[in-house]
């Protein structure tokens, strides 16, 4: 074999891998962009509605209260128990979507259950300013929906209307069980698309 052939030909394999790396080099080459988008909505429900005593959304992006009366105590079949529940935009636009109220019983729950749900939402807006709706039987109203066997879901509030910037509503519910409304019930605050 000529040595000749064998030298161009080494020297042809290596200026065409020399060649090759730098496409490679060039094509691989890239840029990107990410970002991380979280909820606009911030969810909390509390005992009390005292400032200090919010419970936030956990991980999964819901807010859950045990149901109990003023003192952290048992409520007995007949009795009412009152909690509170606030969503709040935290985007820098209107953002829409209806909050889903939901009651779960591990007994088992349907709208029955209750003698009423009241329901009162303030609304404070980015400026500070609040005003207080009115108050709303949501049982009378039949604005109580049973979803399974072990929920039930409430509307209130201004549905479908959007959460303008830096709004927030605060919901007072009252919540009545009948007598015979035994079990452990769990409130559930979701923002809904």
């Amino acid at each position: 074999m000529n040595k000749k052939y064998i030298a161009f030909g080494l020297m042809g394999f290596f200026a065409i891998a020399l060649a090759s790396a730098m496409v490679v080099d060039y094509l691989s080459n890239k840029a990107e962009v990410s970002v991380t988008v979280s909820s606009p909505f911030s969810f909390e429900v509390s005992s009390d509605g005292a400032e200090e005593n919010w419970i936030g959304a956990d991980d999964t992006g819901i807010a859950k209260l045990s149901l109990t009366d003023s003192e952290g105590k048992s409520v007995q079949g007949g009795e009412s128990v009152t909690f509170f529940a606030r969503d709040t935009n935290l985007a820098n636009v209107d953002t829409i979507g209806d909050s889903s109220k939901i009651i779960t019983c591990d007994r088992g729950v349907t709208c029955n259950d209750f003698i009423s749900v009241i329901a009162q939402t303030t609304t404070r807006n980015n400026d500070g300013e609040s005003s207080t709706g009115d108050e709303w039987d949501l049982i009378e109203i039949k604005h109580c929906t049973n979803l399974t066997d072990t929920s039930v879901a409430f509307n209130y509030g201004a549905i479908g209307n959007p959460l303008l910037v830096g709004q927030a509503d605060t919901t007072e519910i009252t919540a009545t069980f009948q007598p015979n409304a035994i079990g452990d019930y769990i409130f559930t605050l979701q923002k809904l698309a």
